[in-house]
């Protein structure tokens, strides 16, 4: 009995530091988005149907960490991509694998104002995570700058053979005949990411217009509305 009291003390311990960790990991990939965090399969509403590609790449997670496989969700503003690899980052957080989300322009951001072993330690921690989520790609601006600290991002995480998923409002003919200073970039996130086309009306633009209609309502003493 003290020999079942003891294991079941430790497996408690072994849940409460996963629970832990779990929370610790979602504040650091949300820390400047702190709603991502309530983007889960368990929300999924039928609205995204290219929702179940982000599904079955949770579930094949080990082959697709061991081929070196990602996910390119391309299409129009507001059609779920970047809910879809939110949801993506929270179940596989779950399963307590260390993942990266952030924007490009964030990203490029962060650099501007780094220089030495800050700067080095930084792109370090995108290129070895477990999974690295980049969000809005090719929406920074295509300075010189901007390409080069692009370029390094991709590359390194390229090099260091661990996936990618990218989220882009650009289409897929964009990515594949850019000029030739994005090139290089493109052509390394199309190797390792398989496109999924995001093609629905704007999800975004279709919560904007309910809520400014319930909000109209409501200012209007429609007693519906309350």
């Amino acid at each position: 009995m003290e020999g079942l009291d003891r294991e079941a003390l430790i497996r408690q311990a072994i849940a409460r530091d996963k629970a832990k960790w779990v929370v610790k990991r979602r504040e650091q990939i949300f820390k400047s988005a702190r709603g991502l965090m309530d983007c889960t399969f368990e929300r999924d509403n039928g609205a995204v149907p290219q929702l179940a590609w982000a599904r079955r790449y949770v579930e094949h997670w080990q082959l697709m960490r061991k081929e070196n496989m990602g996910l390119l969700f391309w299409g129009p503003a507001g059609t779920g991509k970047t809910f879809a690899a939110a949801c993506i980052a929270n179940a596989l957080v779950e399963r307590e694998v260390a993942v990266g989300m952030i924007t490009l322009g964030e990203a490029l951001l962060n650099l501007f104002g780094m220089s030495g072993e800050e700067r080095i330690q930084y792109l370090e921690s995108l290129s070895t995570c477990g999974l690295l989520i980049l969000d809005d790609f090719g929406v920074e601006r295509r300075t010189p700058y901007a390409r080069e600290q692009v370029y390094e991002i991709v590359n390194r995480r390229y090099l260091s053979g661990r996936p990618m998923v990218v989220t882009t409002n650009l289409t897929l003919d964009e990515l594949k005949n850019a000029e030739r200073d994005d090139s290089r970039i493109h052509d390394r996130v199309l190797e390792r990411c398989i496109p999924v086309c995001f093609d629905g009306d704007s999800l975004r633009r279709e919560k904007t217009a309910q809520r400014i209609r319930r909000m109209r309502a409501l200012l209007s003493g429609d007693p519906a509305a309350d």
